[in-house]
């Protein structure tokens, strides 16, 4: 049995609109149930309203498990090639509305891109569709994403990020 480090916040917001947020730290067996993981949030945001003037505009729980030791490390020749700009966006259809759900994979590899375009009959990228339109996977709307709508590159810049970590005196 594992413990797994979550945290509950809650945004407060006062008479003249201003917003704040606190936040509480905890850490839970992983065998909680999520119903207890939301009874302690509740009981936690009654608890800081009681103490408080403004009123509670929004909670939110931040489960923070360890990354598995099965995925790549940050090593290796592909690694040191890949740039988080160069981006994979496939785009899902819900049942509900004609808004498109776009899904981001920063620093998506090389070789999934043939001719400018991403390769969908890729295993991996094949199993990614599959598992993000099996029905648990929603747009922010919480609408089930049903099909692939289509697929693009796009790089996104990181300059501020970048211009940090590559500078040297």
């Amino acid at each position: 049995m594992a413990n797994i480090p979550l945290n509950f916040s809650a945004t407060v917001v006062d008479g003249l609109s201003t917003e704040a947020s606190t936040l509480a730290y905890a850490e839970y067996a992983d065998t909680t149930t999520l119903a207890d993981v939301i009874t302690d949030l509740n009981s936690w945001v009654a608890d800081v309203d009681a103490c408080i003037d403004g009123a509670i505009k929004a909670n939110h729980i931040r489960i923070t498990p360890a990354v598995l030791g099965t995925h790549k490390s940050p090593t290796g020749a592909t690694f040191v090639a890949s740039r988080v700009e160069q981006t994979a966006v496939l785009n899902f259809a819900n049942g509900t509305t004609s808004r498109k759900y776009g899904q981001a994979l920063p620093s998506v590899r090389s070789d999934l891109l043939t001719a400018g375009k991403i390769d969908l009959t890729d295993a991996a990228i094949s199993a990614l569709i599959t598992l993000l339109t099996s029905g648990a996977f929603t747009n922010a709307a919480q609408q089930a994403l049903t099909a692939l709508v289509d697929a693009i590159i796009a790089f996104r810049k990181r300059r501020k990020q970048l211009s940090r970590t590559s500078f040297e005196i």
